[in-house]
């Protein structure tokens, strides 16, 4: 009798109209005052600065169709469509584009569909070791800066020739990512049921024996040669890594994955969220083969923490909760470097990078086994109207701690990563973020500059 309830409980959720919205995903009143009607078209070329890869520059397209106000949907929706395309390039061998297609509630009935294309070429793909041992790691020099510094140093060989190992940790990747969800929605907005294929095919490439004009110690400039890198030593099987780990280097590999996600959303408002929260439970698997699957769990909660009566300032907490696991049969190094956000549609760098551990360098600290936690203090302090253009925006703090294990088990606080920092957020036509973090850790400092929240 007992299990015959919650059975019919759960079957009377599921038959519920979920055309009518749940008044918790209504925008407020700031956001929807300012929420324009029809197509909302933000394009631009950017500029900006990578710890890795240096100074870039970009073309960034971010296009919006938001439908007329009096449309029922209107108050409680980002948008009805959006697109987003960047195509740009660093100083330090590094090109990438990618593409990005949202809509939710399509024609106004519970469904959506998102889709995202990438693509990167570069020499500045990271590798610092997989595992426990990363986390305890600590670096020869005070700092990153330092440690690399070091690392740009020649020396010459016994035959003559000048060596460096300027890109120890470094190694060339050629990159294609593809993306596809669809989405059935319930419970008024509240509750995501989500599908979708996933692809990459990449190569991998040492750097071992590419020359680099630099500097020997009596200032004259030299022709050096790159020593064999720490990728080199894994692919080799010299350098302890979790088991199944794989590192191939120098050939195409293509996988494709299937997976999905349980989700409820009560966020106000999906692209700069004031309250509600997310939970999010996700797995995919690789196809045929079933030979690598990723599991994650993942909260995030938003709340308000002080508002004035027109609601033009407001002070905002965000805190993100993650746990992720990846096992199988084969554990591919670059599966490692990530996790998909089903809810958002995106597949960011797993534990450190600019949307994670921000005080660390971008896949310093990998392990198949992962935990996230991050807070954020969010402002809105400024308002500003220029061309046509809407801007509002304010300062950041923020914390994030990482800890990661070979297999699945809790946290080790001895092992864990810390990085706090201070930043900015500006919200442009109420369709993109721009961030700017500024992260320190017990490697230094991070600067990271991009689009969208972390979480």
């Amino acid at each position: 009798m007992r299990y015959a309830f919650w059975i019919g409980t759960l079957l009377t959720l599921w038959a519920q109209d979920t055309l009518l919205i749940d008044a918790r995903r209504r925008l407020r009143a700031y956001e929807l005052a300012r929420k324009r009607e029809g197509w909302v078209v933000v394009g631009y070329p950017t500029a900006g600065y990578d710890p890795l890869r240096g100074i870039g520059a970009a073309l960034v397209a971010s296009i919006a169709y938001n439908g007329q106000k009096n449309e029922a949907l209107f108050p409680y929706t980002p948008y009805k469509h959006y697109f987003f395309l960047q195509a740009g390039g660093y100083e330090r061998e590094s090109w990438y584009w990618r593409f990005f297609y949202d809509a939710p509630w399509i024609k106004a009935h519970p469904y959506r569909i998102a889709c995202r294309l990438s693509y990167r070429n570069e020499s500045q793909g990271q590798f610092w070791g997989v595992g426990e041992q990363a986390f305890l790691s600590r670096l020869p020099e005070k700092t990153i800066s330092l440690y690399e510094k070091r690392l740009r140093e020649v020396q010459l060989g016994s035959n003559g020739i000048w060596e460096t190992r300027l890109a120890h940790h470094f190694f060339f990747i050629t990159q294609w990512q593809g993306w596809l969800v669809g989405e059935h929605i319930r419970r008024g907005g509240l509750l995501r049921l989500m599908g979708g294929i996933r692809w990459t095919g990449e190569k991998l490439s040492s750097l071992q024996g590419r020359r680099y004009t630099l500097p020997t110690p009596s200032g004259e400039k030299v022709s050096a040669v790159q020593l064999p890198t720490l990728i080199d030593s894994a692919a080799q099987g010299l350098i302890p890594l979790p088991a199944s780990t794989q590192v191939v280097l120098g050939r195409w590999q293509h996988r494709f994955f299937a997976g999905g996600a349980f989700i409820w959303d009560t966020r106000d408002f999906e692209v700069n969220p004031n309250k509600g929260l997310l939970a999010e439970v996700s797995h995919e698997s690789n196809l045929p083969l079933l030979s690598f699957h990723k599991t994650s769990i993942s909260l995030r909660t938003y709340h308000i923490w002080y508002e004035s009566r027109s609601q033009r300032v407001q002070v905002t907490g965000a805190l993100h909760l993650l746990a992720t696991l990846s096992y199988g049969r084969v554990l591919p190094l670059t599966e490692l470097q990530i996790y998909t956000r089903w809810a958002d549609g995106r597949i960011p760098n797993l534990l450190s990078g600019p949307s994670t551990l921000r005080a660390f360098r971008e896949n310093r600290l990998l392990a198949p086994c992962l935990y996230l936690l991050q807070y954020e203090l969010r402002s809105r302090v400024a308002e500003l109207r220029l061309l046509h253009q809407h801007f509002t925006g304010g300062p950041v703090i923020f914390v994030d701690i990482g800890a990661g294990r070979n297999t699945l088990a809790l946290p080790s606080p001895q092992k864990a990563a810390i990085g706090i920092g201070t930043g900015a957020r500006i919200l442009w036509n109420m369709t993109t973020v721009l961030r700017a973090d500024f992260a320190y850790g017990r490697e230094g400092w991070q600067i990271n500059f991009t689009t969208t929240h972390p979480f």
